[in-house]
């Protein structure tokens, strides 16, 4: 029970953040068993702050409209506990040897770009692992991506998530009364691939927003006309988002859409060449 007069700590970023579950359970913060003896190679940690995010994409357990306070709600259908962020930067450290890589999320929030830059450079000096930034195009520059890379990132993500501009401005833009606007995500690609170089921007896309096959497929050929890479999601409702009634796509359409992406990305093939 707390003091009288005395404030609870607000846990925020930078001195907090919180963490997939699979993260949890690989830093041992969580019990449980990963499926045919999985490894969760990547450490996938997230930014948090109590007004949270200002986006409101549709798809998002994150959405600024979505009912219950942000430290409670789900992302990508799993719970992402919170832990001091100086305690997980040691047990990364400890356990070094069996992690390739740690990304670290932004939310759309101001706040979270410096506090990006501070937790990324405390990650480089105290461990050996690479660091990713999943950046948010909406609130940075091509002066910020230059400051993620000298703090000591080697990678930086670009979630545009839908593939057409329309269905951008419906789901997370003008739609939804979002912030995010289609060009500035591309420029902040070309941006990142001048600071990084070439494949070392990942760009995510989610299949199954509404888009046809031709359309993700020409969109994955744009990213990797700009130097960058695909990281393919398949569009999954989270609940009590704007579109949790929404279907999942076909399996079969998702696995077209994987081997195109396999050809694209691998130079193999041109979108062109598809029919």
């Amino acid at each position: 029970m707390e003091e009288p007069g005395v404030l609870a700590e607000v846990k925020e970023s930078p001195q907090y953040m919180r963490m997939s579950l699979s993260t949890a359970m690989w830093l041992d913060y969580k019990t449980g068993r990963f499926l045919r003896n999985a490894k969760s190679w990547c450490i996938n940690l997230l930014l948090t702050y109590t007004e949270g995010c200002y986006a409101n994409c549709a798809y998002c357990g994150l959405a600024r409209k979505r009912e219950g306070k942000y430290e409670k709600k789900s992302f990508i259908h799993v719970d992402w506990p919170m832990h001091p962020t100086a305690e997980i930067i040691q047990r990364i450290d400890e356990r070094a040897d069996r992690i390739k890589r740690t990304c670290i999320s932004m939310i759309t929030n101001k706040r979270s770009v410096g506090d990006t830059i501070e937790i990324t450079g405390e990650l480089r000096r105290h461990t050996p692992v690479p660091v990713s930034v999943l950046a948010s195009p909406t609130i940075i520059t091509r002066t910020e991506i230059q400051a993620f890379k000298d703090a000591g990132a080697d990678m930086i993500g670009i979630a545009i998530d839908a593939a057409t501009t329309e269905l951008f401005e419906k789901l997370r833009g003008r739609g939804v009364k979002g912030p995010h606007k289609w060009e500035a995500y591309w420029q902040r690609v070309r941006e990142s691939v001048e600071v990084f170089g070439p494949q070392n921007v990942g760009v995510h896309l989610v299949t199954g927003l509404g888009e046809t096959e031709r359309e993700m497929l020409s969109t994955m050929q744009r990213v990797r006309d700009y130097g960058a890479s695909t990281h393919l999601f398949s569009f999954l409702a989270e609940p009590g988002s704007a579109m949790q009634e929404e279907p999942q796509p076909p399996l079969s359409q998702y696995r077209r859409i994987q081997l195109g992406r396999y050809l694209i990305d691998n130079g193999i093939a041109g979108v062109g060449q598809f029919a």
